[in-house]
């Protein structure tokens, strides 16, 4: 492998400073990015020197960026270029230390959301519940409450109502008392 000669390191060493990245710096010195860190590996001097101008490179496009805000916030335009203010403020905010700018846009979104899933529906298979209905209860108070109400629902009096007790216990212990 042949070796980079003074004037591409000094070419690729302007795009970094330009631009701060070692693609910026291989595209100025006309050679790949893996030639280029082939290079600064080998050399110790050229590796301080890359390191440096990427420094001064991101400094410098943080510099631009705040040129572009500086711009905006003094001397407003008539009509506002949100796509590079937005990218200004991100660049301020990556390179900048400290530097915090907002680099939300408001704006509103109206549209009807489908959802379409490709999962299919399980198919749940629910047995009824066996439930036996009990013609006539057993339960000595059913009775009374059902023959209560029954009398109620008649127009028939308290005292009449109160001495159902007395009857259907009579009745259902197998004792009928005529009165």
């Amino acid at each position: 492998m042949s070796r980079l000669s003074h004037d591409q390191k000094e070419q690729s060493l302007a795009g970094m400073r330009l631009l701060g990245t070692k693609k910026a710096g291989a595209l100025a010195a006309n050679v790949t990015v893996e030639k280029l860190n082939e290079e600064i590996k080998k050399s110790a001097v050229f590796r301080k020197r890359a390191n440096e101008a990427l420094t001064s490179g991101k400094s410098n496009l943080a510099d631009n960026a705040l040129e572009v805000i500086s711009t905006y916030a003094l001397n407003p335009p008539p009509k506002t270029d949100r796509n590079q203010l937005t990218a200004a403020i991100a660049l301020a905010n990556a390179f900048i230390p400290g530097f915090r700018g907002a680099t939300t846009v408001q704006g509103k979104i109206d549209h009807d959301v489908r959802v379409i899933s490709a999962v299919p529906r399980p198919k749940y298979e629910i047995e009824k519940p066996k439930i036996e209905v009990l013609d006539k209860p057993e339960n000595k108070q059913y009775n009374i409450d059902k023959e209560k109400l029954r009398l109620l629902n008649q127009g028939a009096s308290a005292e009449e109502i109160n001495n159902v007790d007395k009857v259907i216990n009579d009745v259902i212990d197998g004792e009928v008392i005529n009165e």
